[in-house]
């Protein structure tokens, strides 16, 4: 019987530098939210091919975040380092920090090593790049507190999946024994539904990225409150997700609560998360300089 081919397995230490933000600092005082942006940078080259590129450790010196990155995949590992080379890997990571941290224009340094070995030299010697990382095999597992925090992620993944296909469920069947007449109040935006604020009329969209982190950097300890006028027409919300939320989160700080708050409502609702119905949510809790700031999109105005 022929042999199977072994595994194709290779490590890396990826060094991360910022001059905008100390990424050292960073991950002490806010390890979920830097390993979570990190995390999805990487995971783009993966395919979203769980454990082909995974971070195995990460250590800090004064001046870098160092990643031990592990590969599973010969195929993602040359996938990885093309994105590395296009930069894309590089803009991926800046868009994150610039995204979750409310940075204004973020710029890393990345450099990859195996050994005395920095592969940014090697780069359009892709054979010897692979060689490197396949001869690097990991000796060790992945620390527990990453282990974690993935833990944390794919149970919240997992929760809140359970909870949408309920109200799904519950939807449906309210929608069947429903009047044809009724069905024009979903909250679905169309290409021409707007609202009113102070006098100005509004395009209604749904809500993007942009929104949760001007909200999470916005509302500060007002984040239950609004969460709990969401919560009336969200199921994802009803008690006692936004406790449990509080519960979760409560040594990230309130950035990242209220983060989770709306990426739950974005994730439960879909489509009809949109901008209105936060808007409704902060003018209800007399948060209008907040809803201000979250209309200073061009185009969002109608003018």
């Amino acid at each position: 019987m022929a042999a199977m081919p072994l595994e194709w397995v290779g490590s890396l230490y990826f060094f991360i530098q910022s001059n905008q933000i100390q990424l050292s600092n960073l991950y002490k005082d806010q390890k979920l939210r830097l390993y979570r942006a990190l995390n999805s940078a990487l995971s783009e080259s993966s395919e979203n091919c769980e454990g082909s590129i995974e971070i195995l450790k990460i250590h800090t010196s004064d001046v870098n975040l160092i990643l031990y990155l592990k590969f599973c995949s010969q195929r993602l590992c040359q996938r990885f380092l093309q994105d590395y080379k296009e930069h894309r890997v590089h803009e991926r990571i800046q868009n994150n920090l610039e995204s979750d941290f409310s940075q204004g224009t973020v710029q890393v340094t990345l450099e990859l090593k195996v050994d005395t070995a920095t592969l940014d030299d090697l780069l359009d010697k892709e054979d010897q790049c692979l060689k490197h990382i396949a001869s690097l095999k990991p000796t060790y597992q992945k620390d527990d507190e990453l282990v974690e925090l993935d833990s944390m992620f794919t149970n919240m993944t997992l929760d809140l999946n359970a909870e949408i296909n309920n109200a799904a469920s519950s939807e449906s069947s309210s929608t069947n024994s429903t009047p044809n007449s009724l069905h024009s109040n979903m909250n679905v935006p169309t290409e021409t539904s707007t609202f009113q604020f102070q006098d100005q009329e509004y395009v209604d969209i749904p809500l993007t990225s942009e929104h949760r982190q001007k909200f999470a950097t916005l509302v500060g300890k007002n984040w239950k409150k609004v969460g709990r006028s969401l919560s009336l027409t969200c199921r994802a919300l009803r008690d006692p997700a936004i406790e449990n939320l509080a519960f979760d989160y409560n040594s990230e700080g309130l950035y990242e609560q209220a983060y989770q708050l709306l990426n739950r409502f974005m994730m439960g609702e879909g489509k009809k998360a949109t901008l209105k119905r936060l808007v409704e949510a902060l003018v209800e809790n007399e948060l209008n300089n907040i809803v201000e700031a979250l209309l200073t999109e061009k185009q969002n105005g109608l003018k």
